[in-house]
């Protein structure tokens, strides 16, 4: 399995997807003790961690996914801090 393969097959995970969602959407309880960026990375590491350590690939080294991991991560995360950003805009 390639690396773009993995990469395909990471950024359509819908688990990463919910987990992803599940940070950001727990993020302001976590706000006032953390501030928003250092939450909001512990959050996009821990996920990219823990899939390949729940779901382990017999065909990818683990750092490998987890790298991976890191980046798919991070261009969802953009992607749902976007939509949620306009849904807040568009809610008040």
């Amino acid at each position: 399995m390639g690396l773009i393969d993995i990469f395909i097959t990471q950024i359509g995970d819908p688990l990463r997807i919910l987990l992803l969602a599940a940070v950001i959407g727990l993020q302001p309880r976590l706000e006032d003790r953390l501030s928003k960026i250092p939450t909001l990375a512990a959050g996009l590491v821990l996920v990219a961690l823990l899939i390949p350590l729940i779901l382990p690939n017999g065909n990818v080294w683990f750092i490998v996914a987890a790298l991976i991991g890191l980046v798919t991560n991070a261009i969802q995360m953009g992607v749902l801090l976007g939509i949620w950003t306009l849904v807040r805009r568009f809610k008040h």
